[in-house]
């Protein structure tokens, strides 16, 4: 039985990451935060910033401070109907409604009529996630966000190497979320940060330091991240279905805490070699571009005009996703994977506002899936992914 098992996404790290990471958590070495907060500081011209514990963390605490400076007794925020779980987690936990708006299944950006409506409604709080490094129209978004007085937040966690009209995906908003969780590109195996543009934008935010458990999860995670990112050592693991490996889940939210030493110090090591993976992604994403179908069967998503996709994943539609391709289990051990298998209207809190039909999301439900573009992608594997989907779906 065939072992290897190639990863959907991949992050590097080396094993200096961990080792770092062990020193730093034990204080042998200078706190590692002061330097990654200048380092984000200088790379995403942010005024100000927050370190925290994750991604989703980082947007819990932005979402809590938005709604409360709008004031509403009952706060409302725009979300979008397609994305990562972790949207809705940290809606969640931020303590607020959800008014969801569709996405066009064609960029993965949103649909601007239905994010409209659920602005002329009275929210005043948008999430703008752009999807696998795939960039949305600024300048559309911010014509409406102007129009009703709204705070965009631009939740950038899958937005690693991506670029706007020659500025990165971190820096669009007046207030961004990063994420340097082990699936994002550019990781630290866990930690988040909130990047500020506008003197006011964010209140005064005190969250607690991660614990001596948290250090210790954070070097034991980065060890095991730098082992399992390898397909041969990957595929053993992902074999044992109570580990439940490549499978997308909800995480219900924590309270935020700040990014661990352990991680920060990785996040730094990582840097360099994260811009090189990029340019890796970016490759292999134009290869596969220019030999996938493209007809009926098979739809690449559109890239917008001035755009520079990331493509943490390169994402793609088949009619019934997995399930449309005719070898769906050979698929999936070359890392080829359904995106998010169902939209968030059962899973953000409290839906109110004036959608009530998402048919750009659903669909993107159904059938968005996402191929492998990382450096530990083989070239024979890269033929074999085409091959595949060269075969009619069923």
């Amino acid at each position: 039985m065939a072992i290897r098992h190639q990863l959907a996404v991949y992050s590097p790290i080396s094993l200096g990451a961990p080792m770092r990471g062990v020193a730093a958590a034990l204080r042998l070495t200078r706190d590692p935060r002061p330097a990654l907060t200048e380092l984000l500081r200088r790379e995403f011209a942010a005024s100000d910033l927050l370190l925290t514990g994750s991604g989703t963390q980082a947007l819990h605490v932005t979402l809590e401070n938005a709604v409360r400076r709008g004031g509403p007794k009952n706060p409302t925020v725009a979300l979008p109907a397609f994305s990562c779980f972790d949207v809705a987690s940290a809606a969640i936990g931020a303590g607020v409604s959800a008014a969801l708006y569709d996405l066009d299944p064609d960029t993965l950006g949103p649909d601007l009529e239905s994010l409209e409506r659920v602005l002329a409604s009275g929210v005043r709080v948008a999430v703008i996630a752009p999807l696998y490094g795939m960039p949305v129209d600024w300048d559309d978004i911010g014509a409406l966000a102007n129009r009703y007085d709204t705070i965009l937040i631009e939740d950038s966690a899958q937005g690693h190497g991506a670029s706007w009209r020659g500025k990165p995906l971190g820096t669009l908003g007046e207030i961004s979320t990063l994420s340097f969780g082990r699936g994002k590109g550019w990781t630290g195996g866990r930690g988040g940060a909130v990047l500020i543009r506008r003197e006011g934008s964010l209140d005064a935010i005190a969250v607690a330091s991660p614990g001596a458990s948290q250090e210790a999860g954070s070097v034991v995670g980065l060890l095991a991240q730098w082992t399992l990112g390898r397909p041969a050592v990957y595929g053993i693991p992902y074999s044992i279905p109570a580990l439940g490996l490549g499978e997308t889940t909800f995480h219900p939210p924590v309270p935020p805490t700040t990014i661990p030493r352990a991680a920060a110090a990785a996040v730094l090591r990582a840097f360099a070699s994260s811009q090189r993976e990029a340019e890796r992604r970016r490759e292999n994403a134009r290869w596969f571009l220019e030999r996938i179908p493209g007809d009926e069967g098979v739809q690449s998503i559109r890239v917008i005009d001035s755009a520079v996709p990331g493509y943490l994943r390169l994402p793609i539609r088949v009619p019934g996703g997995m399930t449309g391709i005719e070898e769906s289990a050979r698929a999936s051990a070359l890392g080829v994977a359904q995106s998010y298998p169902r939209s968030l209207v059962d899973l953000a809190p409290r839906l109110t506002g004036p959608e009530r039909a998402w048919p750009g999301g659903e669909l993107l439900a159904r059938d968005l899936v996402t191929l492998p573009t990382h450096s530990r992608l083989t070239p024979v594997e890269r033929d074999e992914i085409v091959r595949i989907l060269q075969r009619k779906p069923r």
